[in-house]
C-alpha cells in the first residue's frame, strides 16, 4: 500500500502541473474561440472521442495489465509480444476509424447539424492514428511501472499543444478559423507525443511481432473498450439531444450552442480536477491489483481498494465546498464567463460521483471484471439519457448537471456492489462516509461564500475567491480532523516510512 501511494505521488505531481497548464490553455482557447467557437470545437471533439476511445482505452489498459504480469514473471518475450500485438491492433482500428469518419462525413453533418463542426472533425482525423501509437507505448510504460515517463510524456504533450496553439492563434480573430487551427495544433501534438513515447520505450525494450498474444489482447480489451465507447458515445448523443431540447425549451440555436459550449467546455472540466490525484491512484492500482490477483493476495487488494476510496472521497470533499462557495468567481476569473461559474456552483455535488465512478470502474478492470463494468455503465447511460429527455425542457442547461449526478451515482453504487461480491471481507459504507462529510461541507461552504462576498467590496474577483475558497477548504480540513473523518497524516506517514526503508 505504501508503494502504491508513493508511486501515486509521482504521478500526481506531474498530473497537477499538467492540469494547471491545461487550465491556462483552456482559458486561452475559450477566449480566442469564444462560446460559439468552443461549442463547435466541442461538437467535433465529441464525435472524434468515439474513435479515440477505440484506440486509446481498452488496448492500452490491457497492455498495461498484461505487461505488468509478464514483467512480474520475468517473461520478457511475451511482454514484447503483447506490445507488438497491441500496436498492430491499435493501428488497424485507427486506420479503419479514419476512413469511416471521412466516408461518412455527410452523416456527421446530419448528427452535428452544423457543417462547420464537420470541417473541424475532418481536420482532426490524423490525430487518431498518432494517438493509437502513443496509447500503446504509454500503456507499456505504465505496465512497467515507469510512472515518471508516463507523467513526463503527458506534461510534454500539454506544453507542446499550448505552445503550438498559442503560436497559431496569436493574431487570429475569427473564431471559426481559430477553431480549425486549434485542430491542426492538436494533430501535431499527438504526433510529437507518439514520437516521445516510442523513443522512451525502445531505450530498454523491443517489439516481437510473432503471433502469440493477439487473442489475449482482444479478449481483455473488448469489454474495456465497450465501457469507454459507451462513455464516449454520451458526448455526441448529448450534442444531438441537448441543443435540440434547449431549442424546444425556448433557446435560439446560437444560445443553445453557446450554452452547450460553456457547460461542456468550461464548467465540466473543473469537475474533473480531483481526477488529477484520484486518476493517479487509479493508474497505479490497475497493474498492482492485477499482479496481486494473480497471487490471490485478496487481503492486500482489500486494503488497497479501501484506502484508495478513503483518499478519493477526502480529496473530492475538499473541492465541493470550494466550488459551492466561490464557483461563480472561478468562472469569472478563469473564463470571464458568469454562466460557467454559476453552473459550477450548481454542479459541485457532481464531483464525488464523477470521481468515484472513474475510480471504481478502474478497480473492476483491474479485477478482470470488465464486462460487469460495461453492464453497470450501460445502466447509468440509460438513466443519463432518460433524465436529459425529462429535465431539459423543464430546467434547460441545468438538466446536464442533474442527469450526470444521477448517472454517475448509480454506476458508482453498482461498481461498489460488484467489488463487495468479488473481494472477500470487503466492507465500505459509502452512504455513511458521504453523510458525515456533508455535515461539515455545508457550514464550510456557507462561511467561504459569506467571506468572499464581503471581500468583493474591497478586493478583486481573484483575491475574493482566493480568500473565500481558501477559508472554505481550511474549515473543511479542520472539521474533518475534529470529527475524525480522515487524517491526512496517515497518508503522509505511509510515504515517510516508505522513504526510510529505501
Amino acid at each position: 500500500m505504501k508503494s502504491i501511494f508513493k508511486a501515486a505521488m509521482v504521478v500526481t505531481i506531474f498530473s497537477v502541473i499538467t492540469r494547471l497548464l491545461g487550465f491556462v490553455f483552456r482559458i486561452f482557447l475559450s477566449r480566442k474561440l469564444g462560446a460559439v467557437g468552443l461549442g463547435l470545437f466541442q461538437m467535433a471533439s465529441s464525435v472524434l472521442g468515439i474513435f479515440m476511445t477505440l484506440v486509446s482505452s481498452g488496448i492500452p489498459l490491457t497492455t498495461a495489465k498484461m505487461v505488468s504480469v509478464y514483467e512480474t514473471n520475468n517473461e520478457l518475450k511475451k511482454r514484447n509480444q503483447v506490445v507488438s500485438s497491441a500496436l498492430v491492433l491499435g493501428l488497424s482500428v485507427a486506420v479503419f476509424s479514419s476512413l469511416l469518419i471521412f466516408v461518412l462525413k455527410h452523416f456527421w453533418g446530419i448528427i452535428l447539424a452544423d457543417n462547420r463542426a464537420v470541417e473541424i472533425l475532418i481536420i482532426l482525423i490524423p490525430s487518431i492514428i498518432f494517438s493509437a501509437i502513443y496509447a500503446v507505448f504509454r500503456g507499456a510504460l505504465w505496465g512497467q511501472n515507469d510512472y515518471f515517463s508516463c507523467g513526463l510524456t503527458e506534461l510534454l504533450e500539454q506544453i507542446i499543444r499550448f505552445a503550438l496553439t498559442f503560436i497559431m492563434l496569436f493574431k487570429i480573430t475569427d473564431y471559426f478559423v481559430a477553431a480549425k487551427y486549434s485542430a491542426i495544433a492538436f494533430n501535431l501534438t499527438c504526433l510529437a507525443s507518439a514520437i516521445i513515447t516510442i523513443v522512451i520505450y525502445f531505450r530498454r525494450a523491443k517489439l516481437n511481432f510473432k503471433f502469440g498474444e493477439y487473442k489475449h489482447v482482444i479478449k481483455s480489451a473488448l469489454p474495456i473498450t465497450g465501457v469507454r465507447l459507451a462513455n464516449s458515445m454520451v458526448q455526441p448523443l448529448t450534442t444531438l439531444i441537448i441543443p435540440t431540447m434547449l431549442i424546444v425549451a425556448g433557446y435560439t440555436q446560437s444560445e443553445a450552442v453557446a450554452s452547450f459550449g460553456v457547460i461542456m467546455g468550461m464548467t465540466f472540466p473543473m469537475l474533473f480536477v480531483p481526477m488529477s490525484v484520484v486518476g493517479s491512484i487509479s493508474m497505479v492500482l490497475i497493474p498492482s491489483i492485477s499482479a496481486l490477483k494473480m497471487k490471490k493476495d485478496y487481503a492486500t487488494i482489500n486494503q488497497n481498494i479501501t484506502k484508495s476510496l478513503e483518499v478519493s472521497i477526502f480529496i473530492s470533499m475538499l473541492f465541493i465546498p470550494l466550488y459551492l462557495s466561490v464557483g461563480d468567481l472561478i468562472g469569472l476569473v478563469l473564463y470571464n464567463n458568469q454562466l460557467s461559474g454559476v453552473l459550477l456552483q450548481l454542479a459541485a455535488v457532481c464531483v464525488l460521483p464523477i470521481t468515484l465512478c472513474n475510480l471504481t470502474g478502474s478497480m473492476l478492470n483491474a479485477l478482470s471484471l470488465e464486462i460487469k463494468s460495461f453492464v453497470n455503465y450501460l445502466f447509468g447511460s440509460i438513466v443519463l439519457f432518460a433524465s436529459l429527455l425529462i429535465f431539459t425542457p423543464l430546467v434547460g442547461i441545468n438538466s446536464i448537471i442533474i442527469s450526470f449526478f444521477l448517472s454517475m451515482t448509480l454506476i458508482t453504487l453498482l461498481n461498489l456492489r460488484m467489488i463487495k461480491k468479488t473481494v472477500p471481507d470487503f466492507k465500505f459504507n459509502l452512504i455513511n462516509y458521504t453523510l458525515r462529510y456533508s455535515l461539515i461541507i455545508i457550514p464550510s461552504s456557507l462561511i467561504g461564500h459569506f467571506v468572499s462576498n464581503i471581500c468583493l467590496h474591497v478586493f478583486t474577483n481573484f483575491f475574493s475567491g482566493l480568500i473565500g475558497g481558501g477559508l472554505a477548504i481550511a474549515c473543511t480540513l479542520i472539521l474533518a480532523k475534529a470529527f475524525k473523518l480522515y487524517d491526512i497524516s496517515t497518508l503522509l506517514s505511509l510515504i515517510k516510512r516508505k522513504k526510510k526503508t529505501n
